[in-house]
C-alpha cells in the first residue's frame, strides 16, 4: 500500500522551522537528539502497549493513549526523514492478520529499537518509517487515525513552543 505523507511532512517542516529558529539549532546540530527522542518515544509507546510485560496481568492502555504515544514518534521520524531528504511517499506492507499476539508486537517494537540506532541513510530511514507505520496497523489503527492524532498533537506542540515548553 502506498502511503503519501506529504501533508504530515509539510506540517512537520513548519514546526521544525519554528523550533530551529527559537532554539537556534539545525537538523544537523540535533540529529543525535532526534534519534534519541525517537527511541524514548518508542519506549513510552511500548510501555503503554505493555506487550512485553509478561509479569503483569494489567491490560494495555486505552487506544487513545497508545495512539498519542505512537504519533509522538511520527514527529521525530518525520524530522529525521526531512533532514535526510527522504521522500514523503512510502510503500508499506499491510499486516496480514486481523489481530497480533503480544509476542509479535514485542518483536516488532524490538526490531524498531534496533533499527533506530542506525538511522544513517535514506534507505534505512525509509525502511524504519515503513515498519513504524506497519506497527500502527498491528496496533489496530488506520492511516486516518494516525493523521488525525498527528495533527492534533502538532497543534499541542506549536502551543508548547509559544509557551516556552
Amino acid at each position: 500500500m502506498l502511503i503519501n505523507l506529504n501533508d504530515i511532512f509539510e506540517t512537520q517542516k513548519i514546526l521544525d522551522a519554528t523550533i530551529h529558529k527559537k532554539h537556534q539549532v539545525s537538523y544537523k546540530k540535533v540529529f543525535a537528539e532526534l534519534k534519541l527522542a525517537l527511541l524514548v518515544e518508542l519506549g513510552e509507546l511500548a510501555n503503554e502497549v505493555r506487550s512485553f510485560k509478561f509479569w503483569s496481568i494489567k491490560l494495555a492502555s486505552e487506544k487513545k493513549i497508545i495512539l498519542e504515544e505512537y504519533v509522538d514518534g511520527i514527529h521525530f521520524i518525520t524530522s529525521i526523514c526531512i533532514y535526510l531528504k527522504v521522500g514523503s511517499s512510502l510503500q508499506i506492507k499491510l499486516p496480514r492478520a486481523a489481530t497480533y499476539t503480544k509476542k509479535q508486537i514485542t518483536n516488532t517494537i524490538n526490531k524498531l529499537f534496533s533499527l533506530a540506532c542506525n538511522l544513517t541513510t535514506k534507505q534505512k530511514v525509509k525502511k524504519y518509517y515503513e515498519q513504524y507505520l506497519s506497527l500502527a496497523f498491528m496496533l489496530g489503527f488506520n492511516f486516518e487515525d494516525i493523521k488525525h492524532a498527528y495533527f492534533r498533537k502538532n497543534q499541542i506542540n506549536f502551543q508548547r513552543q509559544k509557551e516556552s515548553y
